[in-house]
This record gives C-alpha cells, structure tokens and sequence, in this order.
C-alpha cells in the first residue's frame, strides 16, 4: 500500500480502514466528520464512528447529496432507511458521492402510468463485482398504485429486465 493509495488521509485512519476491510485500500476522496473521517473508495462509502468503520455500498443509495447550508451528506437506501453525515472538511467527497452513485446506475427510466401516477425502475451494478447480476428496484410515485397500475409497472419491470440482464 503506497502513498497514492492514501489520497492524502492520516496513515493511522488509513491503516484502521484496512484492517477494517481486511484487504487493500484505494482512497479515492476523504472528508473530515464530526465523528472521524468519511472515505470514499471504488466500491463504498466508508464511515469512521466511535465504535469502528461501518461500510454502504454505492450501489445501495437510492438517492442523496450534499447539503452545503447543513454541512451534511445524506442519502436514502434503496431498501428504505435513510443516514447522513457531517462532514467539518467536506473536499471533494461531495462530488465523488455523486460520480460513484451514479456509476452504479445502469439503467434508470420513469414509467408513466394512468392517473398521475408513475414507476421509476432502476438497475444498479456493484462497483466491486462485474460479474454480479444487476440489482432492481421500483418505485412507487404520486401515490399508491392500483391492481391494474401495479399490473402494469410490474410488466415493464420484467420487459426491462429480460432486456438488460445477461443470461448466465
């Protein structure tokens, strides 16, 4: 592990972070929190606490950002929940969270569907495994669906699926 690999973070973070992950570590952006320091790497957001590193996948955020008023980062999980941080020294991890969030996207399309309503569906790959099936969501929006709009966002879900999904 040489120093590029570090981008600059404090050699005792970077060495806890790898005995964290058990391997090696490629620190893409690092920021400062109000708990410890926040990492960016290929694959992950890493987030230093009082009782060690806890880990969210990039392809496992729903959506987030940087809020610049708060000095927070923020993000929902795909599975529901939502987290933050704050980050004293934010540097580039802000824009980083947005690249790598949307590297795991492979396929995002909005699916009108009758009165009002809408499915988003989204495909995201993992950023550590190319050779991982993509993970699919959908999403509900304008409110709840009926039998015939779930029906149907269901529909498309499959069609998008048999489409993008390589048979293994």
């Amino acid at each position: 592990m040489g120093l590029f690999d570090r981008a600059g973070l404090p050699s005792e973070d970077f060495r806890s972070l790898g005995e964290a992950i058990g391997g090696r570590v490629r620190v893409l952006a690092w920021a400062r929190g109000a708990d410890g320091v926040v990492v960016g790497l290929p694959d992950r957001l890493a987030i230093q606490t009082r009782d060690g590193w806890r880990f969210v996948g990039w392809h496992d955020i729903d959506k987030g950002g940087w809020d610049a008023k708060d000095s927070r980062l923020r993000w929902a999980l795909v599975g529901g929940g939502d987290d933050e941080v704050v980050l004293t020294e934010p540097g580039s991890l802000p824009d980083l969270f947005r690249e790598r969030v949307g590297a795991s996207i492979v396929v995002q399309q909005r699916f009108e569907l009758s009165r009002g309503r809408a499915a988003m569906i989204v495909a995201r790959r993992r950023l550590d495994d190319d050779r991982h099936p993509l993970i699919w969501s959908l999403s509900r929006q304008g409110g709840p669906f009926d039998v015939a709009q779930a029906d149907q966002a269901e529909a498309e879900l499959a069609r998008l699926r048999r489409e993008y999904d390589i048979a293994g």
